[in-house]
């Protein structure tokens, strides 16, 4: 996880947390059309071992999203958090 330090001779927390709230909106986005492409038994008629490993692959793909989407929350909480700290 990345976790930069506020200072006052660096970015502000607006400029920190905001790219990584955009990133993880995509990142919703991406999810849910990733989800329009689920693999389909009917899509692998008589080769059942390779339906299965697609999907896995597939579900694989989607926990890795959401992996990246937690770390980037995280991120921007830390940030966050360092923002209403007291001095």
């Amino acid at each position: 996880m990345i976790r930069p330090t506020l200072n006052i001779n660096g970015s502000d927390a607006f400029d920190l947390m905001d790219p990584r709230r955009n990133a993880m909106d995509l990142i919703n986005e991406l999810i849910e059309a990733l989800k329009q492409v689920t693999p389909n038994g009917r899509d692998y008629i008589c080769d059942r071992e390779r339906f299965i490993a697609d999907r896995n692959t597939h579900f694989d793909r989607l926990a890795a999203l959401r992996v990246l989407r937690e770390e980037l929350l995280e991120e921007a909480l830390h940030i966050g958090n360092q923002e209403r700290a007291p001095a």
